[in-house]
């Protein structure tokens, strides 16, 4: 059969921030047994260009099935493909695979209407039913899927999974487009607010190991089944193969966890010590699975950042998450990575139902303690199939699962408009909380900033900045285009934009450190000329309406920005949840039709906005004219 196999995209421009390893291994194996295969991995394309590639194939190309494969958070572009592909081959076998079937299965036969859905690893269950579907076999006899029996969805039972990794072939990574996903990345490092890195270049995905032995009660396998491990000297050679041919040096083990033991480890650096392999990379561990002689193989070896999950400084929410480690096993573990001089990647999550004020208060303490600025605080989102979702549902926090998992297609929108509160604190007091951390991810991070030694304007929006690492004063040089977020056309508006400052990885010590974004040389212009715009309207004895009401960067933006609560005459927002939080002083009103005729003859500031255009557009179809307009976004045309 010729197979279509599709991967979608989580991001509305074309990205490298994900590969379909699945998928490209599920594409081998079929192909193994007589199968043709295209594929398509939409995260190779701009969003604009992702429906007519599709429907470019569907015409041009001989296709007599298509597979689909993603998580739960892809469940309405999923959606939206399917009818796109119903509309040009309305009786097109569709199959889903991938997270989302491992969960809520019925609801998203229901709803999302594929013809099956695969649960579990494929490579065996979807050989069986495409061999069914070929030969006009019941496909309800085919263990482990959605199938529909009159009318009704169905699931047969669990299916057969691999048992041995090294038995199945080598990833099809050509059609899922691996050459365009290594030439979506930096060729001299890896640039984004969040880790800057200049010490590696363009990264390789590659999988070591499948699912994870424990069992944490925010976390789902997404259908995975047990813990295997491809043999480490397998691991190895492909390492070797893609350096071979690829030229890659760099590589990202993408496995849940890299590995549960030690000995694993240890052995992956000796056979890349034994082999002269000069690579760089990155894994997920447990920290209660090190200690220094192996983290110093690994830095020795080319590992030098390491992602873990911390999540808590509570042993009451760490016990409650079944986390398996202790706060005294984490203060351990930061010692003796910071001593093998490697970097710590991981997060505190906020929301567990255990999670009180006083929890709260013990992990921020934890956090200051042991200097982890840049472990980010997240919220816990209550996944499909994890234990905190199945208790959400039994306990009607859930009402509508559809609505529901939709929400989550669109996290930064579910965070700020439908969290569900799974603690015993008020919804306010927990919304509160919310903001509250959120904020302070940007505040800690200021607390290690690089030092400037130099840095020069190379064009509008490009600079280059030498920066010294406050911890051991090591110097590197950045050249980059800042704000990141641009097009053709320059930097891309509708957000907080120039605002977010660069987490920048030092690669002797292993150490984050932050560099602003007004330290940034171009950057500096607008910083200047915004800020002499605010001080005029204080020289003029003026005052301004500001909008809107900031909250997550309210303290970073106005540490770098003077605005004086005297010149501020009201403070405005479209949210409804910052109705009467103080912001320049002032109780923060809501905009309605009524609120907009009071702009009229004022002076109105527009701060960082993602709604900035919005705003401006309604006043001028409402005639209403400011007086002045003093917006931070335009500054940036």
């Amino acid at each position: 059969m010729n197979i279509l196999l599709i991967s979608p995209s989580y991001y509305p421009q074309a990205n490298s921030s994900y590969f379909p390893l699945g998928l490209a291994y599920i594409s081998a194996y079929i192909k193994t047994q007589g199968h043709t295969v295209k594929g398509l991995n939409l995260n190779n394309m701009n969003i604009g260009e992702r429906s007519l590639q599709l429907i470019n194939v569907l015409k041009t190309g001989k296709v007599d099935l298509i597979g689909i494969s993603g998580l739960t958070i892809s469940f309405n572009e999923i959606d939206k493909l399917i009818k796109e592909i119903r509309d040009v081959l309305a009786d097109i076998p569709i199959v889903l695979g991938g997270g989302i079937t491992a969960v809520e299965g019925e609801l998203m036969m229901n709803i999302l209407r594929p013809d099956y859905a695969v649960v579990g690893e494929g490579e065996f269950i979807f050989t069986r039913l495409l061999n069914a579907i070929e030969n006009n076999i019941d496909t309800r006899k085919i263990a482990g899927i959605w199938c529909w029996d009159e009318g009704h969805p169905v699931y047969t039972g669990e299916g057969e999974s691999p048992k041995h990794l090294d038995e199945l072939p080598l990833p099809d990574l050509d059609s899922f487009g691996i050459n365009e996903h290594i030439q979506l990345q930096g060729e001299h490092g890896q640039y984004s607010h969040h880790l800057t890195r200049v010490d590696v270049g363009r990264s390789f995905p590659i999988s070591a190991s499948r699912s994870c032995p424990f069992k944490c009660t925010f976390c789902h396998h997404a259908g995975m089944g047990d813990y295997k491990k491809h043999n480490i000297v397998k691991v190895v050679d492909q390492i070797e193969s893609y350096i071979n041919r690829w030229g890659v040096t760099s590589f990202s083990i993408y496995d849940e966890l890299f590995s549960a033991n030690k000995a694993r480890v240890v052995e992956f650096c000796r056979l890349l010590k034994e082999r002269n392999l000069n690579i760089k990379w990155f894994c997920q561990l447990r920290m209660d699975q090190i200690n220094l002689p192996m983290l110093q193989m690994m830095r020795e070896t080319g590992c030098n950042y390491i992602s873990f999950g911390i999540e808590s400084g509570s042993d009451t929410v760490l016990d409650s998450m079944k986390k398996k480690i202790t706060r005294q096993i984490i203060t351990d573990a930061v010692k003796i990575v910071r001593e093998a001089k490697i970097g710590i990647q991981g997060n505190f999550l906020f929301g567990d139902p255990a999670e009180t004020e006083e929890t709260i208060w013990e992990s921020l303490q934890f956090q200051e303690d042991n200097q982890l600025y840049f472990c980010d605080w997240s919220a816990v989102i209550p996944y499909a199939g994890t234990p905190i979702y199945n208790n959400a549902v039994k306990n009607g926090l859930i009402e509508d699962r559809e609505m529901f998992m939709r929400s989550l297609c669109n996290i930064s929108g579910y965070l700020y408009n439908s969290q569900i509160n799974m603690t015993q604190m008020s919804d306010e007091k927990y919304k509160d909380w919310y903001m509250v951390l959120r904020e302070l991810n940007d505040e800690n991070h200021r607390k290690r900033c690089a030092k400037v030694i130099s840095g020069s304007i190379l064009s509008r929006w490009k600079s280059d900045v030498t920066v010294s690492c406050p911890c051991c004063h090591h110097q590197q040089t950045l050249v980059f285009d800042f704000p990141f977020e641009q097009d053709e056309k320059g930097p891309i508006l509708n957000g907080p934009v120039g605002v977010q400052g660069i987490n920048i990885f030092c690669s002797e010590c292993g150490r984050k450190m932050h560099l602003k974004a007004m330290d940034v040389p171009h950057m500096r212009i607008v910083y200047d000329k915004f800020q002499k715009a605010i001080d005029a309207i204080k020289n003029n004895n003026d005052k301004a309406i500001v909008i809107p009401s900031l909250d997550r960067f309210a303290t970073t933006f106005l540490d770098d920005i003077h605005i004086d609560n005297e010149t501020v005459d009201d403070v405005y927002d479209t949210r409804g949840f910052r109705k009467e939080k103080i912001f320049l002083g002032k109780a923060t009103k809501i905009i309605d039709e009524n609120s907009l005729e009071l702009f009229d003859g004022k002076i109105l500031v527009i701060l960082p906005w993602v709604e900035y255009k919005k705003v401006l557009e309604v006043l001028s179809e409402k005639g209403v004219k400011p007086m002045s307009i003093v917006c931070w976004n335009e500054f940036f045309i």
